[in-house]
C-alpha cells in the first residue's frame, strides 16, 4: 500500500466550509470503533509516518473528529481514492461481530444480511441494507452523517473493507462476479492492483457491493454453523449494549449538549429515573457520570488542541473547566500527557498556524 511521504496540509475549513466554532454536531457522536483507530495507527507506524496518541480506555465507538488527523495523513481530501487501500488493509476480524459472523455464515447472502445487522457496532457513520435487485444480491451503504468532503474517502474505505471480508470467503467464481458500485464518475487515478478487473462500477445510483443471487446462495467455503451461532449471540449482546446501555444513553445526551454539559440531575431527568438509580446503573457498567463527562470534555479538548491555536485557558473555558489547572490535571489523567504535549505531538501531523 502506498502512503504519502508527507502529511496533508488541508484545513478543517476547506473540508466543511465552516468556521471552527461551527463543527457539525454529528462529528461528536460515537460513530467509529476504536479498533479501527488502532489499525490506522499501525498503518502509519509501518510507513514511518507521524502517529496520533495511542488510544486508551475501554474499546468503544469514538467520534469522527478523533480520526480526522489520521485520515488527513492519507490525503483524504485531495485523493479520496486512497480510501481503497485503507479499506483493503482492514482484516475481517477487525470488524468484530460484523466480520466474524460473515466469515462463518452458510452463504454469501447470509453474510450480507449479518453485516447489515451488526454493522452499526463498528461503523455507525453509515446505514446498511440488503435487497434483491433483479438477479443481484445487493448490500447497500449510505452515509448516516454529514461527512462533508471526507465523504468519498470514507465511502471508499468502508465499502472496500466490506469487500475485503467477502474476498476472504469467496471462491474465484464469486469474486470475479462481484461488483462495487459508486454514485460518482470514474476518477482519473485509481489503483486496482489487488482487485480483479471489472469489480469497480461507477456512475451508479448508490454505493454498494453486488453479487449475482445464484452465486450468493451457494454454500460458503468458510461456513461453520456452530461457530456462526455462537458469534451471533455475542453480536446480539453487543448490539443490545450499544442500543440499550445506560452508558451509551448518557454519552449520547452529553454529545447532544456539547459543550453545554448537562448536570447529573438533568441527565437523570432526561432518562426518566432518579439520580440514585442512574448512578447505580452506571456503576453496574463500571462507569460513572464524571468519567463519561471527562471523556466528552477530553474529546472536545483534543479537537481544539489539534485544530486551533487557542490558548489553554480559553480551551479550558470552552470545555467547561473552572480553570486551566483543573483542565490540565483532568487532561493528563485521561490522555497520559499534558495539553501542551498533546498539541505538540499533533503539530507534527497537522499544519497549524
Amino acid at each position: 500500500m502506498h502512503l504519502p511521504a508527507k502529511p496533508s496540509m488541508t484545513r478543517f475549513n476547506s473540508a466543511t466550509g465552516t468556521r471552527n466554532s461551527e463543527l457539525p454536531s454529528s462529528w461528536f457522536e460515537p460513530s467509529i470503533h476504536s479498533a479501527y483507530y488502532q489499525i490506522f495507527t499501525k498503518l502509519l507506524a509501518a510507513h514511518r509516518l507521524p502517529l496520533p496518541r495511542p488510544f486508551t480506555g475501554q474499546p468503544r465507538l469514538l467520534p469522527l473528529l478523533d480520526f480526522l488527523p489520521s485520515i488527513e495523513v492519507f490525503h483524504a481530501l485531495d485523493t479520496p481514492e486512497a480510501g481503497i487501500d485503507l479499506g483493503l488493509a482492514v482484516p475481517g476480524a477487525a470488524h468484530g461481530a460484523m466480520g466474524l459472523v460473515a466469515l462463518s455464515s452458510d452463504t454469501l447472502w447470509d453474510a450480507m444480511v449479518t453485516m447489515v445487522r451488526y454493522g452499526p457496532i463498528r461503523n455507525h457513520l453509515f446505514n446498511y441494507r440488503c435487497l434483491q435487485q433483479a438477479d443481484m444480491a445487493v448490500l447497500e451503504v449510505r452515509p448516516r452523517l454529514n461527512l462533508a468532503r471526507y465523504e468519498r474517502f470514507l465511502m471508499y474505505s468502508t465499502v472496500l473493507a466490506i469487500f475485503n471480508v467477502f474476498k476472504a470467503i469467496s471462491e474465484d467464481t464469486a469474486l470475479n462476479a462481484m461488483r462495487l458500485t459508486f454514485p460518482w464518475e470514474t476518477p482519473s487515478r485509481l489503483g486496482r492492483s489487488s482487485i480483479p478487473a471489472g469489480v469497480f462500477d461507477f456512475n451508479k445510483e448508490s454505493l454498494s457491493l453486488q453479487i449475482p443471487m445464484e452465486v450468493a446462495l451457494q454454500p460458503s467455503q468458510t461456513a461453520d454453523p456452530d461457530l456462526c451461532m455462537r458469534l451471533k449471540m455475542a453480536g446480539e449482546e453487543e448490539l443490545s449494549k450499544l442500543k440499550g446501555s445506560t452508558g451509551a444513553k448518557v454519552r449520547h445526551l452529553l454529545h447532544q449538549r456539547t459543550p453545554a454539559w448537562p448536570s447529573l440531575q438533568e441527565v437523570a431527568d432526561k432518562l426518566a429515573m432518579s439520580k440514585r438509580t442512574l448512578i447505580r446503573k452506571l456503576e453496574s457498567e463500571e462507569l460513572s457520570y464524571q468519567l463519561l463527562l471527562d471523556e466528552a470534555r477530553g474529546e472536545l479538548a483534543c479537537w481544539f488542541l489539534r485544530r486551533s491555536g487557542l490558548p489553554l485557558h480559553d480551551i479550558a473555558e470552552k470545555t467547561g473547566f473552572s480553570d486551566q489547572a483543573n483542565f490540565t490535571r483532568s487532561f493528563r489523567r485521561m490522555q497520559g500527557c499534558t495539553p501542551s504535549e498533546y498539541r505538540s505531538n499533533f503539530r507534527r501531523i497537522l499544519d497549524l498556524d
